[in-house]
């Protein structure tokens, strides 16, 4: 293809800029939580537009870099955690379980595919990146804003619960993007000459103050100060852009103070009434303190005041930050004595937070010190590879010493060692260790506009780091794949470009690793959809089209027990009890230290008459989980135990 033809068939930065725009929107509105919803459908569009992005650079449409070192390392081992992800299925103990994570790392990496397009493109395009990145978070954060002034619109308008969440669905990665929006608004802050984009950096600042406050969320709270600090530390004027963030979360701040005072806004359980009665004041109360952020930075002298008395503005800023702190160390004595002791026994503590505005000063770890233990304990039971991709909450069954379930040890240096062991972590180690590296440079080689806005964009990865050691962001799709989003168009600016390669083969090649990424991504919830198909036509007996339904969930899912167990339900239905214990002992068997699967092979047992078959079954779950609240006293697991022990009763084969 000569250069006419590629000039006239190349992809307009555009149209890969609107596809950034169209993901981000969607994985922020609809992302899923930390569970699969949004994996399918999300994770298949964004491997086609992956393989469409492939597909343009080998014909020379479209443009991908050519990474430095550090660049093609965090490249690799991200690639290298999904494979390693996917080789875990091998060995765990729930590989349906592992299969998930494997599909929501693809959808990463598909995110990272676009980002590296984005990042490649001519002209100041990480400016633009930046600017879609602020808006639709800008929008996020104000969404989950609305839904607490007016409850009927937020996600907990039922359960009462305070903490915002949004659309995200969970309050610590909402405050994540918040504090990525501090470093987005403080890059907005830079321009100097453009009071319009001052003006809506400093209400994205303020937007992003008061979510990381309602969140509630203590690391949210930390990473968006290390956010502010760099941001303020990279900016050219960085006296002015600290006076304007002053102005700008000092309305945010009082908003907060007041909202913490009011206990249907911030504590749990509260009457629906009174959260629409203050819901309806923090609205109003809201709207007047982002009025008053714009009467501030349009009307406080802030250049010339810094330009003819500059020492005494960074006294002031000193002065201001000491008096913070002072005033707090003081309150902190006064309220618990010994600081160092308090602190101690808090890190120490196995006790649980409640929701409201004391969690803030707290440093009680809120279990997470007990389920990082568990975590330890169960990567020395197996270091070499972990119990698999996304199973701890399996395998810490055997050692929890209560009947909580917990998805995660809320730490994803925790997480990878446990599900995945050294393998698994030290891929972790060298892709986090490659972006920093690769981020730094990123820094050195940009200039003027360009390296202002990464800059803004830096505050995405680094909260996200600074997140990840105690929480469990990974899991989450509206946070981690736009994080890799970024990250890859950061890596790609201002690197060179990398020739086209390819033809027919490679093509060939490309598609059919996107059809099995699409599969990996489709099978499960089609294998879901088929079961809960099933289950309906059961209800509606329909036990035939039920039977064929489940099989075919099998096939689309061989790694999951639900199928199996599916199956078992139609055939217990029809009254082929005999096949029904086969399917129950077949789900045993595909994950035997799973105790649920144990747990319905005993029910059905124990219904069917069977107390003996019953009570090997729950012994098995039993011991897979002690601390379960379904054994209780006078449970079937009883029942059972009283038939084999009763003399009375042979049949048991004592």
């Amino acid at each position: 293809m000569d250069a006419a033809k590629r000039a006239r068939g190349h992809v307009p930065g555009s149209v890969v800029l609107g596809v950034v725009a169209a993901l981000l929107v969607w994985v922020l509105a609809d992302g899923g939580g930390s569970g699969q919803s949004s994996v399918a459908a999300l994770g298949t569009v964004a491997v086609i537009v992956a393989l469409l992005i492939v597909i343009a650079w080998s014909r020379g449409s479209l443009a991908l870099p050519r990474l430095d070192r550090a660049g093609v390392v965090a490249a690799a081992t991200a690639a290298g955690v999904v494979i390693w992800l996917g080789v875990s299925i091998w060995w765990s103990i729930a590989g349906d379980r592992s299969l998930d994570a494997v599909g929501k790392g693809v959808a990463v990496l598909a995110f990272g595919v676009v980002g590296l397009a984005a990042g490649a493109l001519p002209g100041n395009r990480l400016r633009a990146v930046a600017l879609l990145a602020a808006s639709v978070i800008a929008g996020t954060l104000a969404w989950a804003l609305l839904g607490k002034a007016i409850p009927s619109l937020g996600p907990d308008d039922v359960s009462g619960v305070s903490r915002l969440k949004g659309s995200i669905g969970y309050w610590n990665a909402l405050s994540l993007l918040a504090d990525a929006a501090l470093g987005l608004g403080l890059w907005l802050l830079y321009v100097e000459r453009v009071r319009l984009a001052r003006l809506v950096g400093a209400l994205l600042l303020y937007l992003a103050g008061l979510v990381v406050l309602l969140t509630q969320s203590r690391t949210g709270l930390l990473a968006g100060i290390a956010v502010v600090a760099f941001g303020v530390w990279q900016a050219r004027n960085r006296v002015e852009v600290a006076l304007f963030g002053l102005l700008a979360l000092a309305p945010a701040t009082v908003v907060a103070g007041w909202a913490f005072t009011r206990p249907a806004l911030v504590e749990d359980g509260a009457l629906r009434a009174d959260r629409v009665a203050d819901g309806r004041l923090f609205g109003l109360a809201a709207l007047a303190a982002a009025v008053l952020v714009v009467v501030l930075v349009t009307r406080v002298p802030v250049e010339r005041l810094v330009a003819t008395r500059r020492r005494q503005v960074v006294r002031s800023l000193v002065g201001a930050v000491a008096l913070v702190v002072v005033v707090g160390a003081i309150g902190l004595v006064a309220s618990v004595g010994n600081p160092f002791t308090w602190a101690a026994d808090q890190l120490t503590s196995s006790s649980e937070v409640a929701n409201g505005p004391g969690r803030l000063p707290s440093f009680d770890t809120n279990r997470r010190t007990v389920w990082w233990g568990e975590a330890w304990q169960i990567f020395t039971a197996h270091p070499a590879g972990g119990t698999g991709a996304r199973t701890f909450e399996i395998a810490r069954k055997r050692v929890r010493d209560n009947a909580q379930n917990v998805t995660q040890p809320h730490s994803v240096p925790m997480q990878l060692l446990s599900d995945t062991g050294v393998p698994g972590f030290l891929l972790g180690v060298i892709f986090a260790a490659a972006v920093v590296a690769g981020l730094r440079a990123t820094l050195r080689r940009l200039d003027g506009d360009e390296r202002a806005a990464a800059v803004g964009l830096v505050g995405l990865p680094l909260a996200f780091g600074l997140h990840a050691l105690v929480d469990y962001d990974l899991d989450y799709l509206a946070v981690v794949a736009p994080t890799g989003l970024v990250i890859a168009a950061l890596l790609a600016a201002g690197r060179p470009k990398l020739p086209p390669r390819g033809g027919a083969w490679g093509t060939v090649i490309t598609a059919a690793a996107a059809a099995a990424a699409i599969w990996i991504v489709l099978a499960p919830a089609l294998s879901n959809r088929a079961v809960d198909r099933a289950i309906r036509q059961v209800d509606a007996n329909q036990l035939d089209a039920a039977a064929s339904s489940a099989r075919w969930a099998q096939r689309l899912n061989p790694l999951s027990p639900e199928p199996l167990i599916t199956r078992a339900t139609v055939a217990g239905a029809a009254g082929k009890t005999k096949d029904a214990d086969t399917l129950y002992l077949e789900a045993t068997r595909l994950q035997p230290e799973n105790p649920d699967t144990w747990f319905q092979l005993a029910i059905f047992r124990s219904v069917a008459g069977d107390l003996c078959g019953a009570y090997y079954a729950f012994n098995a779950a039993y011991t897979l989980d002690p601390k379960s609240s379904l054994f209780y006293e006078g449970s079937d697991f009883d029942r059972a135990k009283a038939a084999v022990n009763d003399p009375k009763n042979p049949a048991c084969g004592r």
